[in-house]
């Protein structure tokens, strides 16, 4: 079974990143927070280069023009071969970058890539699974990516996104500063001119000091938690990504992705089973951090495996659509919860795997949508020295 509240680590500060129950924490994943959190390659095979993401930080006034998101790679593609520029914002998370099912980079930052000319897949794990994207590299051809994750609007997208970062004012900082300045000093030096005064007077300054410190914070508070949350909306509404084409696998899969432009026609006389896979991926390590983001942060969760009737079909985390015929099918999913990838001991408590059965029935020309909905599980246990994962968590049911 997953932790108890109790085998919980401590030292998680109180706030966003910390968990308020037991409950919260075995179906709410928290990030695992880092504290370098800039790009790295943890795959020396690849022929890969990491940079930092550009910044519009510059010595002087703040630049409030447009800013290109991607860099000029500097790797030089071969015969038969192309360059995928991979770029990766997040908080203070540090999400793993997959390529073809084999993690390439963790971190924040720009990847740039060279890889056989062809289709590729590429992957974005960090609190949550996200949908595969195809890319289709040409020879010669140089392909970006990008990938955002904004924890406190719980926004996260992989895909083609604008190349462009538009300025987004906010004056959230300006009402925090005056809450604040009305907290640390009007209240406290209203306290005093009003308890201890030396002149007449001072006892009603204070008492109209303390009136408006407490006019500015009931002021303040509401307004900074207003103009953060517009900050927010803006900026995940300029970080949305373009629909993508579905992906066929065989002729009776089809990957459909998180946005696709167009589902393909159903066969004549078959049916559809829409088939939604996500993973929640609880990483905790406390209060420990790593010189080159968190040795936790590189775990993979690997894909699940999906069978109909028995048979085994193409599946990974996201949106896929299967043709069937009309009639009764079993659907069954199944889930690791061992996490791969990692660079240090690991022990397993529990069965290595969860499996979910579902029968439906379908008629010819109709879609049934499903929801397999996985939790995972990793803790760092110090005085041993490796990762405790346990076994996963999993629900199989009608959207």
């Amino acid at each position: 079974m997953p932790p108890a509240r109790d085998d919980l680590p401590r030292s998680r500060r109180p706030g966003p990143g910390s968990y308020g129950s037991r409950e919260t924490s075995l179906a709410e994943p928290r990030p695992l927070r880092t504290r370098d959190n800039g790009m790295r390659v943890i795959n020396d095979r690849v022929s890969a280069q990491v940079r930092p993401a550009a910044s519009r930080n510059e010595p002087g006034l703040p630049n409030r023009k447009p800013v290109r998101a991607f860099q000029d790679p500097e790797l030089a593609p071969g015969p038969g071969e192309g360059v995928l520029s991979v770029l990766v914002g997040s908080t203070d998370l540090a999400p793993v970058i997959a390529v073809d099912g084999l993690p390439v980079t963790v971190g924040n930052g720009q990847l740039d890539l060279v890889l056989l000319a062809g289709p590729h897949t590429v992957e974005a794990q960090s609190t949550f699974t996200l949908d595969p994207v195809v890319v289709d590299v040409a020879d010669g051809g140089r392909h970006r990516l990008q990938y955002f994750e904004h924890w406190p609007a719980g926004h996260r997208v992989l895909g083609d996104l604008p190349e462009t970062h538009e300025f987004i004012p906010t004056n959230a900082g300006c009402w925090s500063w005056l809450a604040m300045t009305a907290t640390i000093c009007c209240l406290p030096m209203s306290a005093v001119m009003t308890l201890f005064p030396s002149e007449d007077w001072h006892w009603i300054s204070g008492l109209a000091l303390g009136a408006l410190a407490v006019v500015l914070i009931a002021t303040g508070i509401p307004l900074w938690r207003k103009a953060k949350a517009k900050y927010q909306r803006d900026l995940t509404a300029q970080r949305q990504s373009l629909a993508r084409e579905p992906v066929p696998h065989g002729p009776d899969a089809v990957f459909l992705g998180a946005k696709p432009t167009a589902p393909p026609p159903l066969p004549v006389g078959a049916a559809a089973i829409d088939l939604h896979l996500a993973c929640g991926r609880h990483l905790w390590a406390g209060g420990r951090k790593a010189a080159h983001g968190s040795f936790l942060a590189r775990a993979w969760t690997p894909p699940p495996r999906v069978r109909i009737d028995g048979a085994e079909q193409p599946a990974s985390w996201g949106h896929w659509r299967y043709h069937v015929p009309p009639g009764a099918h079993q659907i069954t999913v199944v889930a690791d919860g061992r996490p791969a990838n990692l660079d240090i001991p690991d022990r397993h408590t529990g069965r290595p795997g969860k499996q979910r059965d579902l029968t439906i029935e379908a008629q010819a020309g109709q879609t049934i949508a499903l929801n397999a909905e996985a939790h995972v599980y990793a803790v760092w246990r110090p005085a041993a020295g490796e990762i405790e994962s346990f076994e996963p968590r999993l629900w199989l049911e009608a959207a």
